[in-house]
């Protein structure tokens, strides 16, 4: 507490003698530059006896040196407007002499309690920042180095942002950084998988409904965007919404209100919108979503390189995921042989970043409890694995061939579709007449299933 009158601050110190008072004389023009010596200060209360009023200047120079600190004025010559500009630059209230002490020490704790809850979000944020932050994503590469630098610029605003990338490129991870590191990281992320959601409930999900509002609607639902509210929507694989709820999500980001289904009300939201997909720039901007969502979304892009056009962070990859295998106790791995990192530089790695992360967990699950080293051996035989599905070569390094490749993507894309030709067309950016073509010239047509032909 900071008063150049004795009674008053001893009558103070008294009444909040549990908290931890210190005292100290204001008169001085350093007494700011002091408040240094007590960091962890959390409330300042300013006495002011004098008729003339010194309380508004000290408030201004202790906000300049210490915007965080909670200032209390106290005032033996109360008026409305010094009371008014006393809020005004930031005073947490303003309290008459005399006092009523019950009503002070309740104003007091109040503040101390709200102190106590920003440091708490600070320190929430602080971790958020450290789990989910640019310095989480490993890489040294230009190519990604680039797609940072446009992350890190989009922290910075509110502008939707649209990334593009293959399957497995870390969409979902940069999403999760730049929302992390914006002024909305305090408030929540929702993530949605478009592609996951059943046709008929993609607008229920987003929007709401009400009660009624169609069969099997038993109570209301907030949808998503009001989840998301003065907080982020990440909306994954954003291009496999329906054409109808395209329309409906244009609507929302132009308006910035959500009607729920079967409501004829609308209600305001604040959501800032991060959107991915891993169609190419090119196949979304010539059909694959309505053009003008597509506009709408991709005022800021990020396209995500694959791990094959970024192979000099294959040691530092391997490196970090093989150092959280060990955390977690999956295996005892220190490190890897020298001819892996040249068997895996020859991979193409359809399934990218998250391929290799899956790779190196089944290794290392599959290795002797006594053993602490990934040997070529090892990988050879879990990519001999992944391949047989095709009847792929591995391991040959530069002697990989188009066509060896070509069918390796074919292979991995069905996979990850559960064998839908139609989606995983889309996912090789051809249609599906030519995937049908390709598989004939493989001799693989009759042993693939579809469950859409």
């Amino acid at each position: 507490m900071a008063t150049e009158d004795a009674e008053l601050c001893a009558r103070l110190a008294e009444l909040l003698g549990k908290h931890g008072v210190e005292r100290c004389q204001a008169g001085s023009a350093r007494f700011p530059v002091e408040l240094d010596r007590w960091p962890a200060l959390r409330l300042l209360i300013v006495g002011d006896t004098d008729a003339d009023g010194h309380a508004l200047g000290l408030l201004a120079a202790v906000k300049e040196r210490r915007p965080d600190l909670a200032v209390l004025v106290l005032s033996s010559a109360p008026t409305i407007p010094l009371a008014t500009e006393a809020i005004r630059r930031g005073a947490e209230d303003f309290v008459p002499i005399p006092y009523s002490e019950d009503l002070l020490l309740k104003e007091v704790e109040r503040i101390l309690e709200a102190a106590e809850l920003r440091e708490r979000v600070q320190s929430l944020h602080r971790l958020v920042s450290d789990a989910y932050g640019f310095d989480r994503i490993v890489s040294a590469s230009s190519c990604m180095r680039s797609a940072l630098e446009r992350a890190r610029a989009a922290s910075r605003s509110d502008t939707p942002v649209l990334i593009v990338g293959e399957t497995g490129t870390g969409k979902e991870l940069v999403a999760r950084a730049i929302h992390a590191n914006g002024r909305r990281a305090t408030q929540p992320l929702v993530p949605l998988n478009c592609a996951a959601l059943p046709r008929d409930l993609v607008e229920s999900e987003l929007f709401g409904h009400r009660r009624g509002a169609f069969s099997g609607a038993q109570a209301d639902h907030a949808g998503l965007f009001a989840a998301a509210h003065r907080g982020t929507l990440f909306l994954d694989e954003v291009s496999e919404l329906p054409l109808e709820a395209q329309a409906k999500l244009l609507r929302v980001l132009q308006d910035g209100e959500v009607r729920p289904v079967g409501s004829l009300e609308s209600r305001r939201v604040d959501v800032r919108i991060i959107a991915a997909s891993n169609r190419s720039l090119a196949a979304m901007g010539a059909g694959a979503m309505r053009q003008d969502l597509f506009f709408r979304l991709s005022v800021l892009v990020i396209e995500m390189p694959p791990l094959r056009e970024r192979r000099e962070d294959l040691p530092l990859l391997i490196a970090y995921f093989i150092s959280r295998i060990r955390e977690r106790g999956v295996a005892r791995v220190e490190s890897v042989d020298t001819p892996v990192l040249d068997l895996l530089s020859s991979y193409p790695f359809p399934g990218n970043v998250r391929e290799l992360e899956n790779m190196l967990e089944g290794v290392c699950q599959t290795l002797p409890a006594e053993r602490g080293t990934i040997r070529v051996e090892d990988v050879r035989g879990w990519l001999r694995q992944r391949s047989r599905a095709v009847s792929v070569p591995v391991g040959q390094g530069p002697s990989l061939k188009l066509h060896d490749l070509e069918a390796w993507a074919i292979g991995e894309a069905l996979r990850q579709t559960g064998g839908n030709k139609r989606r995983a067309a889309l996912l090789l950016g051809i249609s599906r007449d030519t995937l049908y073509r390709k598989l004939e010239e493989m001799g693989l047509a009759p042993g693939v299933s579809d469950s859409r032909t």
